[in-house]
């Protein structure tokens, strides 16, 4: 396992984000992790309105909202993309190992129709490849556009990191990926109240525009550790046209970004979340490779969530 630091970073949109009152439960990041550790996340959860139906707004869970280039799939991916997402798109090859992400049983399991109409106007391929897993707590995931065979059945228990399925492109998809989506409270697909929640939380300085849905708060669910890892789930990185990985850095990698000092318009960013056991004061301390001109500056956006979901942001430069 690997962490992923700053390098060649000038202003950079990467957020470290500390919680201390959650319970996280998601244990594997839900697919076989390739060689350089995690693939990224293209397509984000929309918190404005997620139900696959656009609506002209855009908002990212770092609280960013987007008016413009934001339908699918004529967006930037990593970015914007795009309105009315209901979960979180990673995208990888075909027939990759699709794993539960944490223990649970199965409630569906089976090839359904998707979204009507498709996001983007495309035609799907046929039926949903679709997985659906309760986790004993209120939450569900979802796996979706996946190939046959499904692994499981309905009623079947699984344990964490079980291989439950295969990536593909089934139903509305224009490419090989897996939509992991997580519910709340229900698992059923509902395009006009939606029980969509984000598993990466809520960290934006206003109230999370989920919530007036139906009252979900969004939390972050995953698993972490002291040291955050991008072979981890308490790590991710989003889509960016310009990731370098590199065999250099702590335990052997890092990843590498072009300079960039327009904070609201960056096309590179991810998120780390230590897991923090109570309210204490805490020191980051964050490792830099020794690569010759590593970085000219760096940003970090440190922001805590107190016990009433009220975010406080701490920039350092």
């Amino acid at each position: 396992m690997n962490v992923v630091r700053y390098q060649f970073l000038f202003l950079l949109t990467i957020s470290i984000k500390i919680i201390v009152a959650q319970t996280p439960f998601l244990e594997f990041i839900p697919y076989a992790t390739p060689e350089f550790q995690q693939y990224s996340i293209r397509h984000h959860t929309d918190h404005n309105y997620p139900t696959q139906t656009p609506n002209g707004v855009n908002a990212r869970f770092d609280g960013n909202i987007f008016y413009n280039n934001i339908v699918a799939f004529n967006c930037p991916p990593g970015v914007s993309c795009y309105d009315g997402h209901a979960g979180n798109d990673y995208h990888m090859p075909i027939n990759t190992p699709i794993l539960a992400a944490a223990d649970g049983y199965v409630v569906w399991s089976a090839f359904s129709p998707g979204a009507d109409p498709c996001p983007g106007g495309i035609e799907p391929n046929g039926d949903t490849g679709i997985i659906i897993i309760y986790h004993y707590n209120d939450y569900f995931t979802c796996y979706l556009h996946l190939n046959p065979p499904l692994n499981v059945a309905v009623g079947e228990t699984v344990a964490a990191g079980d291989t439950i399925g295969f990536n593909g492109m089934t139903g509305c998809a224009s490419s090989p990926h897996l939509h992991f989506e997580v519910r709340k409270e229900n698992h059923f697909f509902d395009q006009e109240l939606p029980w969509v929640v984000d598993p990466y939380g809520w960290w934006g300085d206003y109230d999370d525009p989920i919530k007036s849905i139906r009252g979900f708060a969004n939390e972050w669910l995953w698993m972490s550790d002291w040291v955050i890892d991008d072979g981890k789930a308490g790590f991710q990185r989003f889509y960016g046209p310009n990731w370098v990985y590199h065999n250099i850095g702590y335990d052997g990698d890092s990843w590498t970004v072009p300079a960039s000092n327009d904070v609201e318009n960056s096309a590179h960013y991810a998120i780390w979340v230590p897991d923090l056991i109570d309210s204490s004061e805490y020191n980051i301390d964050v490792y830099t490779p020794t690569i010759p001109d590593l970085t000219s500056a760096a940003r970090y956006e440190i922001i805590i969530k107190d016990t009433s979901g009220i975010n406080t942001k701490t920039i350092v430069v």
